[in-house]
């Protein structure tokens, strides 16, 4: 979650609120082979849960890690927590797809909601609200002394839950938990140049030798705990006979059709082209700047990584597959009740793949890539070719929706 929306318009090409009074577009074909909605739903309620499970493996995985390092914290035990976390990052990314479809993670219920994603994922942070910092390099610290550096702070989980997002400032926010505050902690503010490729250098002696080393590793332990236990808060709640499985199992096929197509609609065009591509390269100044601040992962160098789950993640979701699971999809019924509109649909997904992987791939880091480009200059390159991808293939989810029925 981004705390500071940096919104852009997403233009439809079709009014969603419309239907064709031509049956033929939206009538599944009753055959034996025919696929249901509650083929598909079932099917996403399958893949949540066993997204939701890998990533909360290796969460439990980087927990370990984490714990030796702080056990011994050595240069080889500490290389192998960052690791550990770039390992689990991946898993997480994929679950993003199941954010805005009224599920637990984002959503308020008394019952059976958890709304622990700002808890998880909230970015980009204000470092100085949490640790040190180099001086003269925080813009935007605010006048408040570090959690790690005030010694009258109890570092519990508790606590650390209850300062997440404690003040409001213009540009970061005061994030004192997830996965970027456990990044920060491991490597360090990055104040290097984007064209140098590397990613912060925080040396391992700031748990040995350094000013506040014991309440800094006390906070590292504490704020991967709570991460590991809001992953099996949700694994727990979408396993069969979880709470919230049971409630989405329960729902109209029509409305839990639409949350489930919902939440890739919104990852692909708006979360990740707009508030993760986008604001970096519009806030950069040429030379890195502030983009590099607002990149996703910007203390490990991670965000092409993060780009690509992402929007792999979606694919999962429109598609039926992942891992172990494959099933009815959403594509599926697409293409029963409307082939024409299933084929641009895959072709959308494969062509927002393409550019998304021209990023993962790139030789060039994220934070400098975004400094060769411009939102508003018609000349684009892989990171704005990828922002005009993905916003196609949310069109075209919105267009397959309607498809079979469904108003986004």
């Amino acid at each position: 979650m981004k705390t500071n929306f940096f919104k852009t318009t997403l233009v439809l090409g079709l009014s969603l609120s419309i239907f064709s009074c031509n049956n033929d577009d939206y009538t599944i074909t009753e055959d034996a082979n025919a696929v249901s909605k509650s083929d598909v739903t079932a099917t996403y309620g399958n893949l949540v849960y066993q997204t939701y499970l890998d990533s909360y493996n290796s969460a439990l995985d980087m927990q370990s890690a984490i714990e030796d390092f702080i056990a011994t914290p050595t240069e080889d035990s500490f290389t192998a927590a960052k690791q550990a976390w770039l390992d689990a990052r991946e898993f997480y990314g994929l679950t993003e797809a199941f954010r805005e479809a009224t599920g637990p993670v984002d959503t308020e219920s008394e019952t059976w909601s958890l709304g622990t994603e700002g808890q998880m994922n909230a970015w980009p942070i204000d470092e100085s609200y949490i640790d040190y910092v180099a001086a003269g390099t925080e813009e935007y610290a605010n006048d408040y002394d570090s959690i790690i550096g005030d010694d009258t702070i109890t570092i519990d989980q508790a606590t650390l839950a209850n300062y997440n997002e404690g003040f409001d400032v213009e540009q970061e926010k005061s994030i004192s938990t997830g996965w970027h505050a456990i990044e920060f902690l491991l490597w360090g503010q990055d104040n290097t140049m984007p064209v140098d490729d590397l990613p912060g250098t925080r040396a391992f002696t700031d748990y040995t030798t350094a000013d506040h080393a014991d309440r800094r590793a006390l906070y590292l332990q504490t704020a991967t705990d709570l991460l590991v236990s809001d992953l099996n808060a949700l694994t727990t709640t979408w396993a069969t006979g979880g709470t919230y499985r049971t409630v989405f199992e329960n729902l109209d096929q029509d409305v839990a059709l639409k949350q489930l197509i919902n939440g890739a609609f919104f990852i692909a065009g708006d979360e990740l082209s707009s508030e993760r591509i986008i604001a970096p390269v519009d806030s950069t100044d040429g030379i890195g700047g502030l983009g590099q601040e607002d990149e996703h992962s910007c203390f490990s160098d991670n965000t092409h990584r993060d780009i690509y789950s992402n929007a792999k993640g979606v694919y999962n979701v429109v598609f039926g597959e992942y891992s172990t699971v494959s099933g009815a999809s959403f594509y599926d019924l697409v293409k029963q009740a409307n082939p024409a509109q299933a084929a641009t649909l895959l072709t959308a997904a494969e062509n927002a793949m393409e550019k998304v992987n021209a990023i993962a791939n790139n030789a060039q880091p994220f934070d400098y890539l975004i400094t060769l480009e411009s939102s508003t200059d018609s000349n684009f390159g892989v990171v704005m070719q990828s922002v005009v991808a993905l916003q196609e293939w949310a069109d075209e989810i919105s267009a397959s929706a309607n498809a079979i029925g469904i108003s986004l």
